[in-house]
């Protein structure tokens, strides 16, 4: 919602506060005033009208929203000197996201490399690829990665919102963000605001949902909030049903306005679709081709996420606020699946290959505490925060790479074939190695305001991981052990000059350092590495015009990333040479016109290219990394033909990308058309129907998973929701 009264109320798209318990107090001093305010505007008889308009989330004003995947200091992105997003909830509703992936490749220059053997969530953004360029937050708290997969979240139901944070982010999470921060904010307890909302939802390929929610007081010192969803569905492609079941539950206690405390379990069971791609024909795939999943039978993707935390704030005095999570993650993920297959040019066969199974057995125990401290430094006023956080994962990693899984392999037909079953019996997923790693880090941010329009941003963060390999006896192996470790400290140094409240220009520069590989599976092949390290500096402007109703971000980056594990011709010994840069501008707009209409536009262009890399004795220089496209566009907007009916649409489009370093294959471009037309059929009630792939787009390739294998995303469909609030 969006009042024009001489001011403009920015809608909450996030909490306002990074501080609850004193944004409560704001508020209700706030609302103390506006009551004050009316009772004058009232006795002096001089009302003017209000304009009350609501659009779905689309188009919201959001720049004075607090963006936490960027700061611990609660800066709106106004005060952040970075490229941030927010995706809302109500946005996530009106454009029928829901998965996490379908959300964040909304955002400007993120696009989809996601496959089955990452989890679903793999992205590209700023010219690097994947998650070990890609840091994933839940409430603020790191996810670490195994073997290049996250699972979790699984849905946007129990989400508040989505943050984004465009660029190098180690300072903020630690190593492994040097492209991308995504960090995911459920939904909370609301103290004196009861509330529930329902819905369900049935589409093209057996698709069915149902998703309840709602929160209330119990007592005046506790609140709680429940939600939880379901969905089904059958697939374009052949044997290729999904499931899941997410719920998510707070219980708050707040006992006075100077201490809360909230507890959180979250749960997600998933079945994901056991399609790994399909492959191409004479460099192409048909539609009745795509259709065909030539994995096992019985084949199988699961995913089973519980994640318990404690979140405590306690404000010690008037200018110092501490805050602590701690955190359990169990993690238990299953690959069973007949995984790569090649259009044999002889034969007119599919050769199928790599039976693989491989099941993560993870566990992530830490906490992260710090204290919020606001003073002021000659009459300046300065936030600044100082932490320190603390984890210890442990996996277990079971595959049947010993037992005989590589050498598993046939030819079908391209039609009219039998899948055949999982050898399981015969070629067991055993033991193969555990690991346990330790992590640390200390952590500084600040902002120091120099005069009434330029703030100085600083941040920096040591982080130091111990690692512990055990590879265990499998057949006539014996057992080996290694022990490695590294560390890193990253910095931030940003000016944001606000020579006016709606407007804004920044400059930073900072560094970032990723893992050569996940930080808590390491070989004994890349035991020795080092992390490799990232620069970037950054220029950008953020405003807002029109009375409020528009807002408009431009940002300007150039990176480079150093220390890269290459090969140098004629050599046998890989070294840490290699060396990639990319640059490029983000832009975004939102604008409200009028009552009716409502526009959220973003654009990317992004020239990434190897500086110094080799494969196979060649150099590649020049060359653009594999899933990196150039240039990545989204659109939506939305019309009120009436108070009850509204329709809207949009497009995403995604550049040519390749799918080889080397640059030998190149994936098409991609336009993808969805709408929707929404009718407000009571107070509390929208009938939605959706349709989307519009024009049913041929070039739609996620990514690959190996070469000539594409991914490719669903044709046409259509869906009928009903949605229930209170």
């Amino acid at each position: 919602m969006l009042i024009n009264h001489r001011m403009t109320l920015v809608p909450r798209t996030s909490d306002p506060c990074v501080k609850p318990l004193a944004c409560r107090r704001s508020v209700a001093r706030l609302t103390s005033l506006l009551v004050m305010g009316m009772s004058t505007v009232l006795n002096a008889q001089t009302i003017e009208e209000i304009v009350v308009r609501g659009q779905g989330g689309v188009g919201a004003i959001r720049l004075g929203g607090v963006n936490e995947a960027g700061s611990r200091l609660g800066l709106s992105a106004f005060e952040l000197p970075a490229s941030v997003d927010i995706i809302s909830q109500q946005e996530l509703a009106t454009k029928g996201d829901y998965g996490t992936l379908e959300a964040v490749t909304r955002s400007a220059g993120v696009s989809s490399s996601a496959s089955p053997g990452n989890g679903g969530t793999s992205i590209s953004s700023r010219g690097f690829n994947g998650h070990d360029s890609t840091i994933y937050t839940y409430d603020g708290t790191r996810l670490y990665i195994v073997a290049g997969t996250v699972s979790f979240p699984a849905d946007t139901w129990t989400l508040d919102r989505v943050e984004v944070l465009r660029g190098a982010g180690s300072v903020i999470n630690g190593v492994g963000a040097i492209g991308t921060t995504i960090n995911y904010v459920p939904k909370k307890p609301m103290p004196g605001e009861p509330d529930f909302e329902a819905m369900v939802a049935a589409g093209s390929f057996g698709m069915r949902r149902i998703a309840v929610g709602g929160g209330a007081d119990l007592s005046e010192d506790w609140a709680y909030r429940l939600d939880g969803s379901v969905q089904e569905e059958e697939g374009f492609v052949d044997r290729a049903e999904e499931n899941r079941v997410v719920v998510a539950g707070s219980l708050l206690y707040e006992p006075n306005q100077d201490f809360s405390m909230r507890f959180s379990v979250d749960y997600a069971d998933i079945d994901a679709a056991p399609y790994w791609g399909t492959p191409l024909i004479n460099g192409s795939a048909s539609h009745d081709h795509r259709k065909n999943n030539y994995n096992f039978g019985d084949a199988r993707v699961k995913y089973e996420d519980k994640w318990y935390r404690a979140h405590t704030e306690w404000q010690l005095s008037s200018n110092v606020t501490f805050r602590n999570d701690t955190y359990f993650l169990d993690v238990m993920r299953e690959w069973q699946n007949l995984e790569e297959y090649a259009y044999n040019t002889t034969t007119g066969l599919i050769d199928r290959a790599f039976y693989l199974g491989i099941i993560h057995d993870e566990e992530q125990l830490g906490t992260r505490s710090d204290f919020l401290i606001e003073s002021e430094i000659n009459g300046l006023s300065n936030n600044f925060s100082v932490g320190f956080e603390a984890n210890q994962i442990d996996l277990n990693y079971l595959n049947n790479f010993s037992t005989g899984g590589f050498g598993v392999g046939d030819s079908v037909p391209v039609f009219g074939f039998t899948a055949g079953s999982l050898p399981i019996a015969t070629i067991p997923t055993v033991l193969d190695y555990q690991t346990d790693t330790k992590q640390w880090a200390i952590f500084a941010d600040d902002m120091l305001e120099l005069s009434d329009t330029i703030n100085l941003v600083l941040g920096l963060r040591y982080d130091d991981i111990d690692y512990d390999r055990y590879d265990l006896a499998i057949g006539t192996s014996p057992a080996a052990a290694f022990t490695t470790g590294f560390d890193e400290i990253t910095w931030r140094v940003g000016l944001v000059y606000q020579p006016v409240d709606s407007l804004s220009f920044y400059a930073q520069a900072s560094t970032a350092a990723d893992p050569v590989t996940s930080p808590v599976s390491i070989s004994a092949g890349n035991k020795d590495w080092d992390l490799t390290t990232g620069e970037q500096w950054e220029l950008g402007v953020k405003q807002q015009f029109l009375q409020g109703r528009a807002e408009y971000t431009l940002a300007y980056f150039n990176m480079k990333k150093e220390d890269m594990v290459t090969r140098l011709p004629g050599s046998a010994i890989s070294e840490q040479i290699g060396q990639q840069g990319s640059d490029g501008i983000e832009a975004t707009l939102r604008l409200n016109p009028t009552d009716q209409l409502s526009v959220d536009f973003n654009f990317a262009s992004i020239n990434a290219e190897f500086d110094e890399f080799y494969s196979g004795g060649v150099s590649l220089a020049g060359n653009r990394p594999r899933n990196v496209p150039e240039q990545t566009t989204n659109l939506w907007l939305n019309y009120a033909i009436s108070p009850s009916l509204q329709i809207g649409g949009g497009f995403r489009y995604v550049d040519s990308r390749f799918a080889d370093d080397a640059n030998t294959e190149e994936m098409p471009e991609y336009t993808v058309f969805d709408a929707s037309l929404n009718w407000a059929a009571g107070d509390d009630m929208t009938v939605t129907l959706r349709v989307r792939n519009l024009t049913d787009e041929e070039d739609y390739v996620l990514a690959p998973y190996v070469p000539m294998q594409w991914i490719f995303g669903d044709p046409r469909s259509y869906e009928l929701s009903l949605r229930f609030g209170l």
